[in-house]
């Protein structure tokens, strides 16, 4: 009897054992959804499988095989997947929500602003350009007489030295700057200087311009330059236009090749310089630092002097640059400040820059079609009035009920994290403690701001946005509310930090962030839909889904940039030498893991050190998140899970990780996986699930891998952090 009792418990034991998840469970028990929405996710997950191929060779294609074969990227997509799928059905409930506002006679309120500039950006490509706003604001500028030729008359012909340009027009594309939370002292905010940005071509393409896949991109980029000035003016020869675009875009690779990499910008603390005006100036001679600074925020009515503290994380850039401009003729440095100025503002006023813009695109991109007006100005106002969309968004779509679960994710995985980092053997117990504070202290921000809903408030957000007249350019109306949300910005550097005010997004985005200078995790309503989320739904699909997110962005704040930030998001050094040291060799694990994968369609290696803070948080969210739904499970369902009805056979675990591996099934072009692989720090969805599974112990045992099978690593080849 004894013995038997003894058996029984040691049974237990081993099914509610942490270390033994995974199949066979022996008289598994379990209760079957058959709602209406369990029907509805059985369906689509059936759909989305391939049943014929073996979940321990390849998941990603067993879970998401059925759907990639029938699968098709729309002709005005780069790519097409869940995020995507997910972002279309908001950009049509946005569309309707907008479509919907009345704008009555007399005074606007924000709602009668954001639809004016709607309506106005959906008219534009049926109606002539509007070459005299565009002028207009090329004139507020300082660019009246762009671009300059050598028949033009302009004062910026007699010129004799960089800072003389840069005093006349501003800061332009040459010094990104911002305001933001103080990195020391964290209830003020403070300037932030960085390096220059290469949005309309990337790094690589300007530094190597003859390579094979640079060149076309190159080509087209050189006709939007050429157009664009051509429609400023008309009379240059086209002989001369060619000069003057080889020109600049020879200027701008040699821009490109002063900015670090991104691999070199990964160590946040190695490249931060705290310091003040005065001693940047004294660095960099002959550049007017103030001046060109007090030229951006007298528009905040803010005067700065030479004490101002500045963050600078971009020092060498600094340097470099001061030193290309002394070699710069004032002519060309104009010239290209200038067409950075254009490609914001003309495309919303002329057909053939939009046209060339297209070009480029398909070139960088492969898509054949371009974007319905309707989507680009849903898009357009969903960035620059992200808070009154959201408003709108929120009304119609939010249920508190998602609020309330997602709430209960967070709690969940901060305990076994907490319980993690408990049992953690690499870490000193001063830096563990240093790290369990952090986590403690961690904001979750879901669905929307507490002032999400307040009109009142929301209406002093665009307060600097004038009445609009329904009969003006979009672009002046654009140009008005781009020039409020400039101002607001500036305004914050005199204001104390307030994370209730401050959201990085607004609420009807699909997307979720972690803010390291914050230490906050932040997950819009727009993503608190299905894929990722849905109520009345097993909590295995939840938490695979909506839950490996939350984790995901949880870990964010342990990887190798987030890491660096304390528990108030201040930067500082917080980890004794030698648990920095075994985090950076942990850390190198996945470097060489992810390094090592070869695409071989586009005979490319992905890289491992640009995107090893997104795969550490991809292989620590999965991991939390299928612990907490472990713990969940065995603690408090007796391990009595709730299945699919029609698909039975997939248990609460094996539902989990196939709900994961859903939220990333997506197809992109050539082109365009091209461009993930170069500058995205995310690796491409295949091996955002793959990997992460290889490196899962549970997900062996769940799938009942065999070892050798090709989703079953050996311990040794595994790569674990968090």
């Amino acid at each position: 009897m004894a013995m038997n009792f003894i058996t029984l418990l040691s049974i237990f034991l081993w099914l509610c054992s942490v270390d033994s998840w995974g199949p066979p469970w022996h008289y598994e028990r379990y209760h079957v959804c058959s709602s209406p929405v369990c029907q509805q996710r059985a369906r689509l997950i059936r759909s989305y499988m391939n049943p014929y191929v073996d979940p321990c060779e390849d998941f990603y294609s067993y879970a998401c095989g059925g759907w990639l074969r029938r699968a098709k990227i729309p002709e005005k997509k780069s790519s097409h997947g869940s995020f995507n799928i997910l972002n279309e059905e908001l950009m049509k409930v946005l569309r309707g929500l907008l479509e919907r506002i009345t704008v009555g006679e007399g005074t606007q309120n924000v709602l009668g602003k954001l639809a004016l500039t709607y309506n106005a950006c959906l008219k534009v490509p049926i109606t002539p350009d509007r070459h005299d706003a565009l002028s207009e604001i090329m004139n507020i500028s300082g660019f009246a007489d762009w671009p300059i030729s050598s028949t033009s008359v302009s004062d910026v012909m007699q010129m004799n030295h960089y800072a003389d340009v840069l005093l006349k027009v501003g800061m332009g594309a040459l010094l990104r700057y911002d305001v933001t939370r103080d990195s020391k002292n964290t209830t003020a905010h403070v300037i932030q200087l960085d390096q220059m940005t290469f949005p309309f071509v990337g790094r690589n393409q300007l530094i190597n311009p003859e390579d094979k896949h640079s060149k076309p991109i190159i080509a087209a980029y050189k006709i939007l330059v050429e157009t664009t000035m051509k429609y400023m003016a008309p009379s240059i020869s086209q002989s001369e236009l060619t000069a003057i675009a080889n020109t600049l875009v020879s200027f701008e690779g040699k821009l490109a090749n002063l900015t670090a990499t991104p691999e070199e910008r990964r160590d946040v603390l190695s490249i931060y310089y705290r310091t003040t005006i005065s001693s940047l100036q004294k660095i960099c001679k002959n550049f007017p630092i103030l001046g060109v600074l007090n030229k951006e925020f007298i528009k905040g009515d803010i005067v700065l002097t030479e004490d101002e503290t500045i963050e600078v994380h971009a020092l060498k850039y600094y340097k470099r640059l001061a030193q290309l401009l002394e070699k710069t003729k004032p002519v060309t440095l104009f010239n290209f400040i200038g067409l950075r100025v254009m490609f914001t503002w003309a495309p919303h006023a002329s057909k053939s820059i939009r046209d060339a813009f297209f070009e480029l695109n398909k070139a960088k991109t492969g898509i054949q079609e371009r974007q319905p007006r309707w989507e680009k100005c849903t898009s357009l106002m969903n960035k620059a009035m992200k808070e009154i969309t959201g408003y709108l968004y929120v009304k119609e779509k939010f249920t508190p009920e998602a609020k309330r679960e997602v709430e209960d994710l967070v709690v969940r995985l901060k305990e076994v994290f907490q319980e993690s980092l408990q049992q953690n053997r690499w870490m000193d117990k001063t830096t563990k403690a240093k790290a369990l504070l952090k986590l403690r202290k961690m904001v979750a921000k879901i669905a929307y701001p507490s002032w999400g809903l307040n009109l009142e408030f929301l209406e002093g957000l665009y307060n600097y946005v004038p009445q609009l007249d329904p009969n003006s350019a979009f672009l002046t109306m654009w140009h008005h509310i781009a020039a409020n949300n400039g101002k607001k910005k500036l305004e914050k550097l005199r204001q104390s930090y307030q994370s209730e005010l401050e959201w990085i997004t607004g609420a009807a985005l699909v997307n979720a962030f972690y803010n390291s200078n914050s230490n906050e995790m932040v997950y819009p309503s727009g993503i608190l839909q299905s894929v990722f989320y849905q109520y009345g739904l097993p909590r295995s699909v939840n938490f695979g889904g909506i839950g490996a997110i939350v984790g995901h962005e949880m870990t964010h704040g342990f990887d190798d940039q987030g890491s660096q930030f304390n528990h108030d998001g201040r930067l500082e050094h917080w980890w004794s030498n030698l648990t920095r040291a075994r985090f950076n060799k942990k850390a190198e694990c996945f470097k060489r893991q992810y390094g090592r994968i070869y695409v071989r369609e586009l005979n490319m290696t992905l890289n491992g050190e640009n995107t090893v803070g997104e795969n550490i948080a991809d292989n620590g969210g999965i991991r939390l998140a299928f612990k907490a739904y472990h713990k969940l499970l065995t603690q408090e369902c007796d391990d009595v899970d709730t299945r699919l009805h029609g698909i039975e056979y997939l248990s609460g675990r094996k539902l989990f990780f196939i709900a994961h591996a859903m939220v990333w099934c997506n197809l992109s072009r050539k082109k365009h996986l091209k461009h993930i692989i170069q500058y995205d720090p995310h690796s491409p969805s295949r091996f955002r699930i793959n990997i992460p599974f290889k490196n899962s112990k549970a997900f062996a045992r769940v799938f009942g891998c065999r070892p050798h099978s090709a989703m079953h690593w050996h311990p040794k080849n595994r790569c674990t952090l968090w």
